[in-house]
């Protein structure tokens, strides 16, 4: 007995990762390395706002790398003029309401944790909900709603959602679900505007009430008036009025009611035993559409009406669509509320979506292989393999064709159906683009489609284009709805879809074709920035400028930046500082949109340089509002100030949160959530430039302690992953990893050097282009008299996972190496179904060819018809030839790439001798999600390469190994 329980002991001691370095240990300055433990004093921010005054800032702060509840989430509310913050604890889902007066956030206190709050002074603050939530002990759940002036809060316990009326006078409550968890928002106004009609929200079809109180607050008058069983609810635009769905148990009351907001008055518009659903206000707030049916039994569909009131101030009967009357309706399909209800831009049609009613599947029958086979017919001939099937089965199933109705005549119009399923919706005018791509339906010939012209009020169709590329290669609809924008000869082309003519936009313009892309086949644009909003031209992006192209015949194009951009290789792209409100379906125009007769706010991006900031351009005015040694994110403006919010971030820099007005003069930082990060030893970032053998220039990032002296040869870690040069200025972020392609920042405080290349890619050779970049890199940092070229070692994840195993067994600059989940057989990838097995899914289910041909993989041939250079490009097949110690990890139930190519690798190292070990996660994926074996990945990738590098003692998993039946009595690594 003895005996075991030392075999135990001792195998415990060996599986157990333990640190090979001393956590905290003071460094040179008195700071300290920052270790394995310290991860989780760093939180993040999220969900930041701006108040439309500009008086307030709203933001959460939550500690990271820990999982909910120890997450301990926080919303600091912080006062601009006066800067005192208040703390509220639990808090999150933040929302001011649009005059800025008010603001509601959900409060989630977990069971016997005191929901604590404090001022910017640590001063107790009024918390009229902390009785409630800490009741009975129990996790609690409530919505708040603060009168911002006052600091007054009002509470509402077990809601699901707070949404505020436009124009910020009331708030609907929705009384959350027994058992429900997360948020569902109260509705709003329409849905989301044009798109493919293949898809569609996929509603489930339940038979079941789905009604829950509602509460209707006034904010003026805190008088609240209460709904029973509702099941969705919306504002019209103006904020009069409010529709709502009944959908209760005793089925007489459901119906379709109408709120007149300033009386309290409640009238039913429609009211039956049926299910009412999709409720959806026009664009003006004048009119309102939804959905009636009734379940049919042993069928999967209910059978729905469309109802549409065009005014509901005047009381006039609905226009009523019915599939059972209506002229020209597919016969055995039904109007599904598996896809939104839209209204056209003038209300004159609303747009729905169909679909085949089908039977219910029978979920109680029995499968057994001895009274029924269970077979799938796979032939080379089908349309889609059978594992694309598969998994896009519910997406079939639950497949919706976009069709019109003309309120005024009560009409149903086609527009699309199984010859053209996918149909986009114009954002105004009257004219849709269909497409068909059946004729050219491949596993890897680059997608295209013949392109249809639909009239939306007649359902004419005319054929626009065909064998149109699609992807990059296509713009669709102008926002004002006259053009439709494609991508052919290297040029921008403009169908005019009333006068059935395109014409090119080339006139005047320089060559906009992408010439960073580096896949084969035919090579895209930089696609579309914008729209004039005066609907003259479009904004369209070269490389380093903005360009107008005007729709008017013989116009010229004209450079919006004077060839700044250009002269100084800076990338410029309009950005949107105003806030535009998303509760009407003209925002999807407006986002889109630009005044050119305005100034715009541009970021811009130094391509060789890496700053980054912001620019003005007024006119033909162009100017540096901020541009420095940072990374900006995309700002945030009051409304009815000028006040802008943002973040600046750098390598050593947290992306905290900055105010400053639109000419982002005099910036304060508002923010400081990881003020712990000075008592670690950080580092500094060097931008270098180098070239592979085959005579391309790139750029690489090199990472160096922050105390780094001159003349130290320091230990280097080498990543990669295509381009990486442009992430020079993100700060990195003390994390576990869920991979072998993470480059963490404790590696730097640990005392290595940490370099980023970027790769450039040719047609048939990716594999040898990671390694000519990644070495081309390496050397140049060793010329540079940084690094011990001795001590360096080189890891990936994915393709840059099996970039990692083909350079360790070609190179010999490496020291260690880690590869994480990539392909090593690329022959036997090629034919692999994409994230698909019959016992693993998650991918498309699609196979191997197009990514090999024209996707990442860049080869642009077979391996059929070039089988020597796939071979070659394998790294199994050198397996032979490696020198340096491999650590591999990969997820056993990977979609994206198989486990056996991981586990075929180490079989092949482990034939010839090598030295490698595997670190296999049952049930994970391509990237580790479970917290426990992301810690367990950090801990042993650092003693890998601390051993290899820095000749830090083995722990005992890399000297004897696990048994596997010691594995059930580990402890977790500390």
């Amino acid at each position: 007995m003895r005996l075991v329980r030392l075999l135990t002991a001792l195998l415990l001691t060996l599986a157990t990762p333990a640190l090979s370095q001393a956590q905290g240990t003071p460094v040179s300055g008195g700071r300290k390395i920052l270790g394995f433990d310290d991860y989780t004093r760093w939180r993040t921010i999220d969900a930041a706002q701006l108040s439309s005054d500009g008086k307030w800032v709203a933001y959460g702060v939550r500690q990271a790398n820990t999982l909910a509840p120890d997450a301990k989430p926080v919303l600091r509310l912080r006062n601009v003029e006066s800067g005192a913050e208040t703390e509220i604890a639990d808090a999150s889902q933040a929302s001011f309401s649009p005059d800025g007066r008010w603001i509601t956030y959900l409060v989630e206190t977990p069971a016997k944790r005191p929901a604590a709050r404090a001022d910017s002074a640590g001063a107790a603050v009024a918390a009229p909900a902390s009785a409630a939530r800490a009741a009975a002990g129990q996790p609690t759940r409530t919505w708040e709603l603060r009168e911002l002036a006052t600091g007054r809060v009002q509470v509402w316990r077990e809601m699901q959602s707070a949404t505020f009326s436009p124009d910020g006078k009331y708030v609907v409550l929705r009384r959350r679900a027994a058992g429900a968890s997360g948020a569902v928002g109260a509705g709003a106004p329409g849905g989301a505007p044009g798109g493919a009609s293949g898809g569609g929200a996929a509603a489930a079809v339940s038979n079941a009430p789905r009604g829950l109180d509602a509460v209707v607050h006034e904010l003026s008058t805190d008088r609240s008036l209460f709904l029973g069983s509702v099941s969705e609810i919306a504002f019209d635009a103006p904020g009069d009025r409010l529709a709502y769905v009944v959908d209760a148990a005793v089925r007489d009351v459901n119906g379709l009611y109408l709120v007149t907001l300033a009386s309290g008055r409640v009238e039913p518009l429609d009211v039956d035993t049926l299910r009412y659903s999709r409720i959806t206000w026009n664009d003006r707030g004048t009119g309102i559409a939804v959905l009636k049916g009734r379940e049919v039994e042993k069928m999967r569909e209910r059978t729905n009406r469309l109802l549409v009131f065009p005014d509901v101030a005047a009381g006039r009967s609905p226009a009523v669509l019915d599939p059972a009357t209506a002229a020209g309706f597919p016969q055995g399909s039904v109007i599904t509320e598996r896809a939104t209800l839209l209204w056209s831009d003038d209300a004159s049609r609303v747009f729905l979506a169909t679909m085949p009613q089908t039977a219910a599947p029978d979920t109680g029958r029995r499968r057994s292989t001895d009274s029924l086979a269970d077979v799938d017919i796979w032939r080379t001939q089908d349309e889609r393999i059978q594992s694309q099937q598969m998994i896009q089965a519910d997406a079939d199933r639950n497949r919706t064709f976009r069709q019109a109705f003309d309120v005024a005549g009560a009409r149903y119009i086609t527009l699309s159906d199984s010859s053209m399923r996918e149909l986009e919706l114009p954002l105004a005018g009257e004219w849709a683009v269909g497409r068909d791509p059946r004729a050219y339906i491949s596993d890897h010939k680059r997608p295209a489609a013949d392109f249809y012209r639909v009239n939306t009020r007649t359902g004419e169709r005319t054929r626009m284009l065909t064998g149109q590329l699609t992807g990059q290669h296509v713009g669709g609809i102008s926002t004002d709805g006259r053009f439709f924008l494609y991508w052919k000869d290297a040029a921008w082309q403009a169908y005019d879809l009333a006068a059935g003519s395109t014409r090119s936009l080339a006139a005047g313009a320089p060559s906009f074709v992408d010439t960073e892309y580096d896949y084969p086949g035919p090579r895209p644009s930089y696609g579309i920035a914008g729209y004039a909003a005066d609907g003259s031209g479009v904004i369209v992006p070269a490389r380093f400028d903005l360009w107008f192209l005007p729709f008017a015949a013989n116009a010229r194009a004209r450079d919006l930046t004077g060839g700044a951009g250009e002269r100084d290789e800076i990338e410029l792209r309009p950005i949107r500082l105003e806030p535009i409100d998303s509760t009407v379906r003209r925002a999807a125009r407006v986002a889109r949109e630009y005044d050119l007769s305005r100034p715009i706010t541009l970021s811009a991006y130094g391509e060789y340089t890496k700053k980054a900031g912001y620019y003005r351009l007024a006119g033909s005015e162009l100017r540096a509002l901020a541009y420095d040694d940072a990374a900006y994110n995309v700002p945030v403006k009051a409304r009815d100030a000028d006040l802008v919010l943002f973040t600046r971030q750098t390598f050593a820099e947290f992306p905290d949160l900055r105010l400053a007005g639109s000419d982002f003069a005099n910036a304060r930082r508002i923010s400081d959530v990881n003020p712990q990060q000075a008592e670690y030893r950080w580092g500094r970032r060097v931008l270098f430039d180098y070239t592979t053998r085959r005579g391309v220039k790139l750029q690489g990032i090199l990472a160096l302690p922050d105390d780094y002296v001159s003349g130290q040869k320091l230990p280097m870690l080498v990543t990669f992953y295509e381009k990486n040069s442009q992430t020079m200025h993100r700060y990195p972020m003390p994390s576990y990893l869920t991979g072998m392609g993470g480059m963490p920042v404790e590696a730097v405080s640990r005392g290595y050097a940490t370099m980023l290349p970027d790769v450039h890619f040719h047609t048939g050779s990716s594999h040898s282009d990671m390694l000519d970049a990644v070495e081309a890199a390496t050397r140049k940092v060793i010329t540079m008299g940084y690094v011990d070229a001795t001590r360096i070692g080189v890891h990936g994840h994915s393709y840059g996972g099996e970039g990692a195993a083909f350079i360790g067994t070609r190179s010999r600059l490496f020291a260690a190496v880690g590869m994480g989940a990539g392909v090593t057989d690329l022959t036997s990838d090629f034919s692999q179904s994409w994230g698909w097995s019959y016992q693993v899914t998650g991918g498309s289910g699609q196979n191997g060819n197009d990514y090999y041909l024209f996707g990442q993989g860049r080869w642009g041939f077979s391996p059929w018809e070039q089988p020597e250079r796939f071979r070659f490009e394998s790294a199994l097949t050198h397996a032979p030839e490696a020198k340096a110690p491999f650590l591999i990890m990969h997820g056993t139930a990977d979609p994206t790439v198989s486990f056996s190519e991981g586990m075929n690798f180490y079989n092949a190292l482990r034939y010839n001798g090598k030295s490698a070990v595997m670190l296999a996660y049952p049930g994970e994926g391509h990237g580790l999600r479970g917290l426990a074996n992301r810690k367990d990945l950090t801990i042993r990738y650092f003693q890998f390469f601390d051993h290899h590098l820095r000749g830090a003692p083995a722990p005992g998993w890399m000297t004897n190994g696990v048994p596997f039946i010691a594995k059930e009595t580990l402890r977790e690594p500390k």
